[in-house]
């Protein structure tokens, strides 16, 4: 008997609507597909269902006011919803600048479960390649939604990196991760 992933169908459902009006920065692309693509780019590393159901709700928390870490308890779970907590920097304080809150992003995700940091890996991978893509594209719509200079953004994924390989050390993630960093870094050398 095939097995039933009910939560993956629910948490896209959910977040499709939940970022349903939202656009990647810039562009007229649907924001639904970075959680999918996430998702997706994930399943190359886990069959963990509560994983790629996490990967798919992994920016509902910060992006959607209308969801709270004890929503997100009800419709998927204790586990599902501290994966998601866990990636995520709900702002309840203002950030002075871009560093300043990439800072605290950053303090946070040291202690993330393994679990946690699985997407997070595969999340930033996606964002750095749509930095770097629009950098080396010179793809100013999209360029002018980013806060940080492509220094600030190297320096960033940089330390996301290394938190990643402190943590998960030479899990095939860390490796393929530092991969695509060097891949950018190559393409849009400063």
């Amino acid at each position: 008997m095939k097995k039933e992933h009910s939560s993956i169908k629910r948490a896209l459902y959910f977040a499709a609507q939940k970022h349903d009006g939202q656009y990647r920065k810039g562009g007229r692309v649907p924001y639904i597909v970075h959680p999918v693509l996430v998702a997706l780019s994930l399943s190359e590393y886990t069959d963990d269902e509560r994983i790629i159901t996490a990967a798919l709700l992994h920016d509902v928390l910060e992006d959607c006011s209308d969801v709270s870490l004890a929503h997100l308890q009800e419709e998927f779970g204790q586990h599902i919803a501290q994966l998601v907590d866990e990636v995520s920097l709900v702002e309840e304080e203002e950030y002075a600048t871009w560093k300043e809150k990439k800072m605290a992003y950053l303090e946070k995700i040291k202690t993330a479960s393994p679990d946690a940091l699985i997407i997070v890996a595969i999340d930033k991978m996606s964002n750095l390649q749509a930095y770097f893509s629009a950098l080396r594209e010179k793809n100013e719509n999209v360029i002018s939604h980013f806060r940080g200079t492509p220094d600030d953004y190297r320096w960033y994924y940089a330390e996301i990196g290394n938190i990643l390989k402190s943590a998960l050390g030479e899990h095939q993630i860390v490796k393929d991760y530092f991969e695509i960093s060097e891949l950018c870094k190559k393409e849009n050398p400063q």
